[in-house]
Parts: C-alpha cells; sequence; structure tokens
C-alpha cells in the first residue's frame, strides 16, 4: 500500500529568511536618547503583539515590531525617567537550549542625582515587574519586558566623591524575551510629555 504525502503542514510557510543588506555611506548612530518611559506591568491592560515567524506575508522587520498599542488603566501614564547624556546603553545576549532559545536583553542607564524620588523609585523598582520603552538615537522606541517573564530591575549609586565624580542613581534593567528587544511604532501616553509616537519621539497629531 503506497504512503500518502501530506499535502499540507502546520508549518507550510516556514521562517521567513532574507538577506541583511547594508548599502555603503549609510551612517549607524549608537547609543540612546535621554529619557526612558516606564510603567508597572500591572497598569497595562492590552499589550500590543508580535508576529510568528510561520505567519503568512510575515518579514524579519515584521517579526522584531510590535503591531498594536500599549494600553494602560484609563488613570495611568508612562512615567520618564531623564538620564545622564552618552550614558546608557542597551544589549542583548542568546540564553538557552534549542528548541527553547531566548534573548535576555539588558539596559544600562544613569539618572543624574540621587534625591529622595531617585531613592524612592530605587525602593520599589527592585520588587517590582516593570515594562521600559528605551529610545534610539534615530528616534524608534525599543521595549524591555513582556508579559512571558518578569523584569528584573537593580538600582544602584553613589553620591559621588571630592569634587569631581558624578552623584547618580544607576538602573540595571535584565528582562528574558524572544526578540531582541523588540521595536514598538505605537502610541505612547505618557504623563510629561502627552502622547508620543513610539516611531519617531514626535507628539503624535490628533
Amino acid at each position: 500500500m503506497a504512503v500518502q504525502t501530506p499535502t499540507t503542514t502546520p508549518c507550510a510557510n516556514g521562517a521567513p529568511f532574507s538577506s541583511l543588506r547594508f548599502c555603503a555611506g549609510q551612517r549607524v548612530i549608537p547609543g540612546i536618547r535621554t529619557a526612558v518611559y516606564y510603567t508597572a506591568k500591572e497598569n497595562i491592560t492590552a499589550w500590543p503583539t508580535l508576529p510568528q515567524p510561520s505567519d503568512k506575508d510575515v518579514t524579519l522587520a515584521k517579526l522584531a515590531t510590535y503591531d498594536g498599542n500599549f494600553t494602560l488603566k484609563a488613570d495611568k501614564k508612562w512615567q520618564r525617567i531623564d538620564l545622564v547624556t552618552n550614558k546608557g546603553n542597551v544589549e542583548w545576549e542568546t540564553q538557552g537550549e534549542r528548541p527553547s532559545c531566548t534573548f535576555l536583553n539588558k539596559l544600562t542607564a544613569s539618572h543624574p542625582g540621587t534625591a529622595e524620588e531617585a531613592a524612592g523609585f530605587c525602593s520599589v523598582a527592585q520588587n517590582a515587574d516593570l515594562v521600559f520603552l528605551v529610545q534610539q538615537r534615530d528616534g524608534k522606541f525599543r521595549v524591555l519586558g513582556n508579559e512571558m517573564f518578569e523584569t528584573v530591575v537593580k538600582p544602584k549609586g553613589s553620591l559621588g566623591e571630592g569634587t569631581s565624580t558624578n552623584a547618580s542613581t544607576d538602573i540595571e534593567i535584565e528582562a528574558t524575551d524572544v526578540v531582541p528587544a523588540p521595536f514598538y511604532p505605537g502610541e505612547i501616553d505618557t504623563a510629561d510629555d502627552g502622547k508620543i509616537s513610539g516611531a519617531t519621539g514626535k507628539p503624535v497629531v490628533a
């Protein structure tokens, strides 16, 4: 009896591998801008979504980009943390074993000063599950934190020494995710800057 070959599979589309090109003369500006936004995960009532590699018409760029908007509770907004200029970075590394590999996304940032508010943030953030939005130099926002895994916040600081060292509150963040710090082009409803675009950082025009 002949064995019939299945005509369809659950992974018919496969992974959307394509070329990674770079144009000569193209500029890549490193670093992050001078503020990040954050909120407690419990404030988020609806999350944007990431596509699956086997989804129809998915691309490499779409795999790393959230679709939709974060929705917060009616009385909540994204809070701002000002950062020291040219002192901050987002990194990621692979962790785990196939087929369960994930990424460990990391943010290191420095807030100028050690005022009461900064100390208070440190005291609650180290035991809270938070989500952070970090802006690249080109205006695009990246996300650290997601529904599946807890975000780890490790604050530390220094009052400085002598007359030349900085007094600062440093924030180290670790968040496991399936994408290296996913892009978020949706709206960000902030407490300090109104509604801004996650694609550009500019105000959203009603």
